[in-house]
């Protein structure tokens, strides 16, 4: 009778560990799966400045060159984040630089985007005056650039979600101590 007691606690105790386990396996997917959304809207962010070089060359643009050096560093940077972070998407060092470049990455654009709205030196400002095609491009790719960050936010927002689930799943007792034998570790969010 004794052993049909520990031999009943024990069975308990394994299903109990591989619900826990599988409930871990599954917050962890879900926190991956809401990163591909995540990831393939950033990308967008980054084709955004391929376009933005080809912009570029148009005469009435802001050529200060080290405003456009800054912005393709940051981007070149915030690519490279990304990458990392795309191969480990819940690494907290690989989100921590990701949005250490985001920051510096929206900082160079922000700057762009103000010089791109002052009148060039020596032009007076008028009402009508008429936009060249390189300015209408740039006009766009800000507009463009605008609406992509409702986009981001949002998918950020969904990522974020499932990160807080996942953290409180692996930081949960009882759970953690399985977590911790089976190498879950809390996540960082964006």
């Amino acid at each position: 009778m004794y052993l049909t007691g520990w031999l009943i606690a024990l069975a308990i105790l394994l299903f109990w560990a591989v619900g826990a386990y599988n409930r871990l396996v599954r917050m962890r997917s879900a926190a991956i799966q809401a990163f591909g959304a995540l990831d393939a809207e950033l990308l967008r962010r980054t084709a955004l400045l391929g376009e933005y070089d080809a912009v570029v060359s148009g005469p009435r643009l802001p050529q200060d060159a080290q405003m456009h050096d800054a912005l393709r560093a940051s981007g070149t940077q915030y690519a490279a984040s990304l990458a990392v972070l795309r191969a480990h998407p819940l690494d907290v060092n690989a989100a921590t630089a990701l949005k250490a470049a985001a920051k510096v990455l929206e900082a160079a654009w922000n700057a762009l985007v103000q010089a791109s709205q002052q009148p060039p030196a020596g032009e007076q400002d008028s009402e009508d005056k008429r936009i060249q095609p390189s300015t209408e491009a740039l006009a766009s790719l800000i507009e463009r650039c605008e609406m992509q960050h409702t986009q981001i936010d949002h998918s950020t927002r969904q990522f974020n979600k499932a990160v807080e689930l996942y953290n409180r799943a692996v930081t949960q007792f009882p759970a953690s101590m399985l977590a911790s034998v089976f190498g879950f570790k809390p996540a960082h969010m964006l």
